[in-house]
Parts: C-alpha cells; sequence; structure tokens
C-alpha cells in the first residue's frame, strides 16, 4: 500500500467488519485514521486500541447517521478533532450499509474537501 503518512482518514462504520479492515489498513500505511462508530463503542475502541499498539495514531468518533442531523454532527465533530494541526480529512471511507445521503450530507462532504 502507498505510503498515508501525514494523512488523514475518516472510516465510518468502522467499529467491525470491513470497517475495521480497512481502519487497520490505513493506519497501517501511515495514516491518522478517525474510527467513526453508531453503537459499537467498545468495538471501536478496540480498532483505536489495536492501531496504537501498532505505532498508528487513531481515535473514535461516535454518531448515528441515520439520524437527520447525524452527518452534520459528525462533520462538527471530525472537523473539531482534524482541528488545525491537521487541517481536512484526505480520505473518506464509507463501509457501513447506509444511504449515501447519510454520509453525503453537505456539511459533511465540506469536511472532507
Amino acid at each position: 500500500m502507498v505510503g498515508l503518512e501525514s494523512k488523514t482518514a475518516l472510516v465510518t462504520g468502522a467499529s467491525r467488519g470491513i470497517g475495521r479492515a480497512t481502519a487497520l489498513a490505513l493506519a497501517s500505511a501511515g495514516a491518522r485514521v478517525i474510527v467513526h462508530y453508531s453503537k459499537g463503542i467498545s468495538e471501536a475502541n478496540a480498532v483505536v486500541t489495536d492501531i496504537l499498539a501498532m505505532g498508528g495514531k487513531a481515535e473514535a468518533v461516535g454518531e448515528d447517521l441515520s439520524d437527520s442531523g447525524g452527518p452534520a454532527r459528525l462533520a462538527d465533530r471530525v472537523r473539531a478533532s482534524v482541528g488545525t494541526e491537521l487541517g481536512r480529512v484526505d480520505i473518506q471511507r464509507r463501509a457501513i450499509a447506509a444511504p449515501a445521503r447519510w454520509i453525503m450530507a453537505p456539511k459533511l462532504t465540506s469536511v472532507l474537501s
């Protein structure tokens, strides 16, 4: 995999399954990973622990994207997490079974730009 040092990745649905595998792969390539979860806080924290154990950078951010305000709240939380140090999300991977309208809400999309 291409080196992703200095890149930040947001992986929605990263607490288990394909999302977990994606988060771990991105971290192993050097990306800082924002591990999104809806209800699986303990699973998300386990992914973060695994990434930190391999020397990576990660944090868990929870938000229910099925709620109409969820994408906007997630965008706000990601923006606050990324802050001025890293400036933006470079990689976004949707790994949840949800309609794209939940993920690609204007506020979330603006964080990714």
